[in-house]
């Protein structure tokens, strides 16, 4: 880079900086003084997407997975490595801005959010529009981030089939819920209604909340995915399962302020469930029983 070479003071502005999908934005860049010696200069709209992946040496790959042999503890190439966060910037379009006579001197440009676009959290994604100058000297790289909520009409949510993650199925638990979309912070009110099978030892009830973060990138080797649990709501105690007999037990359930809102992105998704879990008293060989039911969470309004 030449002595004189200037690459000036150059600022991304977002307006407005909180947006829903189908929404627009408008970035401005603005220069203190014209950056000279510019090849190109591009604005990508985009998004920072987090995930974890898990780390195994140099032979970062599915087939390292597959050497679990105990002589090779602690070799690089093998299974036993560490899980990692970290994140990948994910371009959704691309914007060629004006140079004149290998100068910059500011621009400005418009972004429409998609309507798939996933919602900022620190689970997922971080939106902004990035500019990047290529020049002779020192390159620019400059970003002016933005946030994307998400609310109930941008989602389009059909009730799920209960699912059973856990147990024989020796009572048949139903999650029955109002709807399937809710907002972060919101009380989930619902019912929990149970089918003995058979005469079985008297039965404890609960329900939580369930974040589940699954993270699938394109070129590392995912994590292994885990639940987050909420905190446990007790139902009910010592509850008589008779065969032929159906018991229904109201629920009340809150969701964290906080909560992400679901989301499906390039390397990583986030998805919301409401979970029971019944366990049989006493020694007796009964599993317990874990179902839940997927449902799909928004920002408040």
């Amino acid at each position: 880079m030449g002595l004189f070479s200037r690459s000036g003071g150059v600022r991304v502005s977002v307006t407005p900086d909180v947006v829903r999908p189908r929404q627009t934005v408008t970035a401005t860049i603005e220069t203190d003084k014209p950056v000279d010696k510019v090849a190109t200069a591009t604005l990508e709209w985009g998004y920072d997407n987090f995930y974890r992946y898990h780390w195994a040496g140099r032979a970062d790959s599915a087939a390292a997975a597959g050497n679990d042999s105990w002589l090779t503890m602690g070799q690089v190439g093998t299974n036993y490595g560490s899980e990692r966060v970290t994140d990948d910037w994910v371009c959704v379009t691309r914007v060629e801005l004006p140079v004149a006579a290998s100068e910059f001197t500011g621009a400005s440009a418009s972004f429409k959010i998609p309507s798939w676009a996933p919602g900022s959290s620190p689970e997922i994604a971080k939106w902004s529009c990035r500019l990047r100058i290529e020049r002779g000297g020192r390159d620019v790289d400059e970003r002016g981030d933005f946030t994307v909520v998400i609310g109930t009409a941008d989602v389009e949510a059909e009730p799920e089939p209960l699912q059973r993650f856990w147990g024989a199925g020796e009572t048949e638990i139903d999650i029955v819920i109002g709807s399937p979309v809710y907002r972060a912070g919101e009380t989930i009110a619902g019912q929990i209604v149970l089918r003995p099978t058979a005469d079985l030892p008297d039965g404890d009830v609960a329900v939580y909340w369930q974040r589940f973060r699954e993270s699938h990138p394109l070129t590392r080797t995912p994590a292994q995915p885990g639940p987050v649990d909420g905190r446990i709501v007790q139902l009910d105690k010592k509850i008589p399962l008779a065969a032929g007999t159906q018991l229904t037990l109201p629920f009340a359930l809150p969701l964290p302020d906080d909560a992400a809102p679901t989301a499906s992105a390039v390397h990583s998704s986030l998805s919301w469930f409401v979970a029971a879990r019944m366990m049989y008293a006493g020694f007796n060989g009964h599993q317990i029983e874990r179902v839940r039911r997927p449902i799909t969470v928004v920002n408040a309004p």
